[in-house]
């Protein structure tokens, strides 16, 4: 899985990329080039490189290192395209030549400002050899321009060209002079290029170090903007504590509500989680997809703890209007997904499986069904996963189920925009295989009809 795979298919992950604060094109390449980890101690690396920064950024001579550096960061060109070409030794026009040389300019100022921050993951190449090549005046100035430092057959052409403009040459005199510098300008066009070839490595190794720190510095800002978490890994039992979904809390605090953190372990085997409409299960599946995708992509996650099992691959079955468009009926959609899950899990992938009201499509009959034996094949393979269901399933499995309406007193109106107070959306174990009936609760809260409400009760009692 790659970013771009990553916003398009987890709930909550654009939000969080559109939040980082890149400087630089060259920065959000190399972001939307980081893989998606598989194993804990790489993951680890790269997350302590963001956790290393986090920690200096709390001292503030640090952090105001960190900001003229991010500034600089903002004159950052993404010129991996000039730089491949010296590869092949084609020459390079001005332009390519001063896109050099500003990079060998910017990539030693922000070195040493790296050097004296000590942060040991950043190695930027030392470009001062490139520099004297395109600066010959030795002013440090980030423009490019064929100085007659370069050849002294080009001083004496440009010189008599010169002193031609002030008498009274003939255009033919004035264009043959014309000719000769063009001549000596690409022929030291050609000789920059040769020698400039040799750095080429490094000059590719400098863009993508400064790049990649612009990337760290925004994780960071990120992390303390978000209060993202520093999570850790283990083999065994994912552990999320307090889980939030940026998202849906930053969009519920703009309406002065809150979101209410839930935590939950996730084994290796299938868990069954109930509750009533409303009660925020499909926000808990989309937040631990979001959980498990920017960790393994190297972020820290929302949660106030997070101790995580690193898996091959996120399966997230869940409402997609894409299936519509594509021509397939939800439930159509729903079984192929099935199948590609089952097929990766028999080839030995590591998964975590994420179903938000399987089988809801189909019959109570058939659905059911379905449930028992999607439950019976991922115990059997040990397969870390969570499926919410409202249907009453009597298969022995591990269940959970949110604990909802933590009200229901006549003497308090419950509305459509307080309903969010009066459910806890927490987990607790249950050994019951009835789910909650509480559908005529929350249509009544809605405000629907009496006289409807009055016709569904009486098929009720029946």
């Amino acid at each position: 899985m790659r970013i771009k795979e990553a916003i398009a298919h987890i709930s909550g992950f654009k939000f969080v990329i559109d939040a980082l604060n890149i400087q630089s094109s060259a920065g959000r390449r190399i972001l939307y080039a980081l893989p998606f980890l598989k194993v804990s101690e790489d993951i680890e690396r790269e997350i302590d490189k963001t956790e290393s920064l986090i920690e200096g950024m709390k001292e503030e001579a640090f952090s105001q290192k960190i900001a003229l550096i991010q500034m600089k960061m903002g004159e950052l060109r993404d010129i991996a395209s000039t730089i491949s070409r010296l590869k092949y030794n084609t020459v390079l026009d001005d332009i390519e030549l001063f896109e050099v040389k500003h990079l060998a300019i910017l990539a030693d100022s922000i070195g040493k400002e790296v050097k004296k921050l000590k942060l040991s993951f950043v190695t930027i190449p030392d470009l001062t050899n490139t520099i004297e090549i395109l600066d010959p005046q030795s002013k440090k100035i980030p423009q490019f321009y064929i100085y007659d430092e370069y050849s002294p057959t080009l001083t004496s052409i440009r010189s008599e060209i010169s002193k031609i403009n002030q008498s009274e040459a003939t255009d033919d005199e004035i264009n043959a002079l014309r000719l000769k510098e063009k001549e000596e300008e690409d022929k030291i066009r050609r000789e920059l290029t040769q020698k400039l070839q040799p750095y080429g490595v490094d000059l590719k190794s400098a863009l993508n170090e400064i790049a990649t720190l612009d990337l760290l510095i925004a994780k960071a800002h990120l992390t303390k903007e978000l209060q993202l978490t520093k999570p850790t890994f283990t083999e065994e039992i994912t552990f999320l504590s307090e889980l939030f979904n940026p998202e849906i809390e930053s969009s519920l605090q703009k309406q002065g509500k809150e979101f209410q953190p839930v935590s939950i372990s996730i084994p290796a085997m299938p868990t069954l989680i109930t509750g009533a409409n409303m009660t925020g299960k499909t926000v808990l599946l989309k937040s631990i997809a979001l959980i498990q995708t920017l960790a393994q992509f190297g972020f820290h996650v929302p949660a106030s703890s997070a101790k995580i099992v690193p898996v091959d691959r996120i399966i997230c079955c869940m409402t997609d209007e894409q299936d519509e468009l594509s021509g397939l009926s939800s439930f159509a959609a729903e079984m192929i997904r099935l199948n590609k899950m089952i097929e990766q899990i028999e080839k030995g992938e590591s998964l975590l499986v994420l179903i938000d009201e399987l089988a809801r499509t189909t019959n109570p009959t058939e659905g059911k069904a379905i449930v028992a034996g999607v439950l019976n094949f991922l115990s059997e393979h040990k397969v870390s996963s969570l499926i919410t269901t409202h249907y009453t399933i009597d298969i022995p499995c591990r269940k959970l189920r949110v604990k909802g309406f933590r009200l229901k007193d006549e003497n308090v109106k419950i509305d459509i925009h307080n309903i969010n107070n009066y459910i806890d959306y927490s987990l607790e174990e249950s050994h019951e295989n009835e789910v909650p009936h509480e559908a005529i609760y929350i249509a009544e809260i809605l405000g629907i009809s009496d006289d409807l409400l009055h016709r569904i009760k009486s098929y009720l009692n029946d």
